[in-house]
């Protein structure tokens, strides 16, 4: 047997091909190997390849300094900001505060608005007597600043149960001054105003 090897790296044998039956390349050269047993040309492995290693290139890392995405300098420093405005709302003014002198809230305080002013247990309520039993969910009673005359009047709400200033029961509007004391179940307020002939928030804005 005539073992060659053609330039393309396939063994074959001279004697019975002319050229390389895999690929019919030329430039071939005779190749010794040492027979350690086996009869045929297959025995040995002859007509596998013998090619070097390859060598896997390293991956690219994608160069994001240099991309351009379409967006000027503006647009890529400021974006976040624009989409993140949260606007403050803006409260009213406040013109007076009840604060609990007997009961479940003593020494604590309830902001009024000018308008009216609805006192209930229910988180809604401007005033919101929370957790106290005596108290009506929904408007039991109502406390009303008037602007114009620059006043705090007390009137029933749209509760069944019914409520007292001065000890006196509410049935119709009754006209409050500072310190009037409003008990609505076994709450007591006393109305503290922010608003009265000496000051009030249209005068300020006038001047």
């Amino acid at each position: 047997m005539n073992l060659t090897k053609c330039s393309n790296g396939h063994f074959y044998d001279g004697d019975t091909y002319a050229s390389c039956p895999h690929c019919g390349g030329g430039g071939t050269e005779n190749v010794t190997i040492p027979f350690s047993g086996g009869s045929s040309v297959q025995d040995i492995g002859a007509t596998m390849p013998l090619t070097p290693p390859v060598t896997p290139e390293p991956p690219l890392t994608p160069d994001f300094e240099n991309v351009d995405f379409g967006l000027d300098d503006d647009a890529k420093t400021i974006s976040i900001y624009q989409n993140n405005k949260v606007e403050t709302p803006v409260m009213a003014p406040t013109v007076g505060w009840l604060v609990c002198t007997k009961g479940k809230f003593y020494g604590q305080d309830f902001r009024l608005k000018s308008g009216r002013n609805f006192i209930g247990r229910g988180a809604g309520m401007d005033v919101a007597l929370a957790g106290e039993n005596t108290v009506s969910r929904e408007r039991h009673a109502t406390i009303i600043h008037e602007p114009r005359q620059n006043i705090f009047i007390a009137q029933p709400g749209e509760s069944r149960e019914l409520f007292y200033v001065n000890g006196n029961v509410v049935l119709s509007p009754v006209q409050l001054k500072k310190n009037d004391i409003l008990q609505i179940g076994e709450v007591c307020l006393m109305l503290i105003p922010c608003c009265d002939d000496v000051f009030n928030w249209d005068k300020e804005e006038n001047d």
